[in-house]
């Protein structure tokens, strides 16, 4: 199975990350379990909170300013232009969207 999002597609079985010219990038389990969660919530607000209870559980160790240090990680993957994020966007205030249109094959 696969999930293709902007110029991406994500294998689900092997976890790798795949970008428009067939180059593959490794993804940290927290990296893939985040990008997982975007994905199944394409173009929705999420919160902190949400972000890590859908990727970790409500028995996570982490506190919230770490999704923002893994957005970051996932982003310098991701994003055409780290300075400026399309894809995975601040919601100031908020939290964070995945600006894209998602397509599971």
């Amino acid at each position: 199975k696969f999930a293709t999002f902007d110029r991406w597609k994500l294998d689900i079985g092997s976890r790798e990350l795949i970008d428009e010219n067939n180059v593959s990038y490794v993804l940290s389990t927290a990296e893939y379990m985040l990008l997982s969660v975007f994905l199944l919530h394409p173009n929705v607000e999420l919160n902190r909170d949400q972000l890590l209870d859908l990727a970790r559980g409500r028995e996570a160790q982490l506190f919230d300013r770490s999704i923002d240090n893994l957005v970051s990680r996932l982003r310098r993957k991701v994003e055409q232009d780290i300075k400026k994020p399309n894809l995975i966007k601040t919601v100031w205030g908020k939290g964070y969207i995945l600006n894209a249109d998602v397509e599971l094959t």
